[in-house]
Parts: structure tokens; sequence; C-alpha cells
């Protein structure tokens, strides 16, 4: 069991990153498409663009099962086990943190997301569209669980008291959130999705680590 854990240690920040090339393989799968397609992604058609979230939605289900096996089976962490329900406070910074997302969001999208979505893409289109941010909210919540974990363990070894930090969200924001400054069209977007990333983390903590919980809150902040 100690050599498990030993292990564990040394693993959880590859996890992480593994997590992390996986989210950003869907700008090598873009750039193949584009020179399929000989067209940028923005200007895709409905049937190309419900192409690329279905390719890319199996693609990251695929990664969270082989993610979900190899922690239970191998290194026996168990990314479902279910933590305590959060507090009060704990119940007010998800509160407090839905509040800001939702007032930054319609500032930057002019209004609120999943309308913009809909009246732009129609009905069948939304559906995939939607069906592929629920695949990539588990692989965000998989990253920030394994960070978590392992700057939590690196912490307490070292017993220096920052263990209670959203380190998870820390990471994300400043990897996958600042690659969008660089993938997105427009900035304002761009910093909302870093700032996202990092509210992700702040959910995952005062969800108590609930993955359930930390899940629903990701969805929410991320879609509504």
């Amino acid at each position: 069991m100690a050599k498990t854990k030993n292990k564990l240690a040394f693993t959880l920040p590859v996890l992480g990153l593994v997590c992390l090339l996986g989210l950003c393989f869907e700008y090598v799968i873009i750039l193949f498409e584009q020179f399929i397609y000989n067209k940028n992604y923005y200007k895709f058609t409905i049937t190309e663009s419900i192409t690329h979230w279905l390719i890319t939605s199996v693609l990251w289900g695929m990664l969270g099962l082989v993610l979900f096996y190899v922690t239970a089976r191998i290194y026996k962490f168990n990314l479902l086990k279910k933590e305590k329900l959060p507090q009060k406070r704990d119940i007010f910074t998800e509160i407090f943190l839905l509040i800001v997302a939702f007032a930054v969001k319609l500032l930057v999208y002019g209004g609120w997301k999943p309308i913009i979505d809909f009246k732009q893409s129609g009905w069948f289109q939304f559906i995939f569209q939607y069906i592929y941010y629920l695949f990539e909210a588990g692989i965000l919540l998989m990253m920030i669980i394994f960070v978590q974990e392992s700057a939590e363990r690196f912490l307490r070894a070292k017993k220096i008291k920052l263990t209670n930090l959203p380190w998870g969200g820390i990471v994300l924001s400043l990897t996958w959130g600042i690659i969008h400054t660089v993938t997105e069209v427009s900035l304002p977007i761009a910093l909302c999705i870093t700032m996202l990333s990092l509210f992700f983390g702040i959910a995952h903590i005062a969800a108590n680590k609930n993955f359930y919980i930390s899940y629903a809150m990701i969805l929410i902040l991320y879609l509504v």
C-alpha cells in the first residue's frame, strides 16, 4: 500500500499533464480538419462542426475511461469518492462564484450564452455542441483533481500550510485558460475563460472535493 501511495504521488502530476494534453489535442484535430476542408474552423458547416464535436467527445470520453481505470485499478485512487457535503460557508462561496461568473459572461458575450448559442446554431447543432461541453467539463475536473491532490500531498510532505488554496484551478487557468488568449478570436472571451478556470478550482474546494457536486458546478459555471 505504501509503495502504491508513493507511486501515486509521482504519477498524479503526470495524469494532470495527460488531461491537459488531451484537452489541447483538440487543436491538432482542428488543424487536420482545416486542412481537409480547406477552410477556417469558424467557417465550418453544421455537419463539419457536429463531426468535430463528436470526434472530440469520443476521444475525451475514451481518455476519461482510461484515467478512471488507471487511477482506480492500479493506484487505488477513487476519483468518484464522496466527501462530506459542503458547509454553509462553502455554499455561499459557490453562490458567489455563480453570480460573478454569470455577470462577467453577460458583459463579455453581450447576453446569456446558451441563448446566444441556440440562436446562432439552431436546436440540432446546439445539442451536439453542449454534449461536447459535457465531456470537456469531465476532463477539466479530472485535471483539477489530479493537480490539487498532487499539490496537497507535496505541501503536506514539506509541512507547508497552503493546502487549502485551489491549486488545480490555478494551474488550469495558467495553462488551459491562458492558451485561449491565443486560440480565441476575442481577448475578453479568452480572459473570461481564464477566470472561469480559476473558479472551477475554487468550486471544487468549496464542494469539499465531492466529484459530483464539483462536476455540476463546473458545468453551471461554464455553460450558464
